[in-house]
């Protein structure tokens, strides 16, 4: 897999994927690779400029490992989205750190809106996130994942 162009802080990328959505996301921090993963998961199923982001969701998630927190953390957002009919665009993890069981645990928040009647569709929205290939690992100063959605 080759690197991402690192000459940006944070960010992500679509992968070619058969069937799927997959992408790379990359950050120099923990809390930021969380955040870009978020951006990408639903970069392709709105136009944030179209939203109004007058809504804030506070998310709490915890998880044995560190790939399973973010993808608790990433379909809480996505259940979040599906029972507001929000389209989320804006992210931020307030707390992110090993838990004293040895598992992981993460705050933050989602900030969006109702997507306007009149706003298109970028692409197929994401269904679920998927265990298949997920994976995050540090690599010189960034932090990346690899991530599989089901749309």
């Amino acid at each position: 897999m080759s690197q991402p162009d690192t000459g940006h802080n944070r960010g992500f990328r679509p992968l070619n994927h058969t069937a799927d959505k997959s992408i790379e996301a990359w950050a120099p921090t923990l809390p930021d690779l969380f955040c870009a993963a978020a951006e990408g998961m639903f970069s392709g199923s709105a136009d944030c400029s179209a939203i109004t982001p007058d809504q804030e969701w506070s998310i709490q998630v915890q998880a044995a490992s560190l790939d399973d927190l973010l993808h608790a953390w990433l379909s809480e957002l996505l259940w979040i989205s599906e029972r507001d009919a929000a389209a989320l665009c804006r992210f931020e993890i307030e707390d992110l750190q090993g838990a004293d069981n040895g598992g992981w645990r993460a705050r933050g928040l989602a900030r969006g809106g109702p997507l306007p009647a009149d706003a298109p569709h970028t692409g197929a929205p994401v269904k679920a996130v998927t265990y298949h290939g997920l994976r995050v690992w540090q690599h010189n100063d960034l932090w990346h994942a690899h991530l599989v959605f089901d749309v």
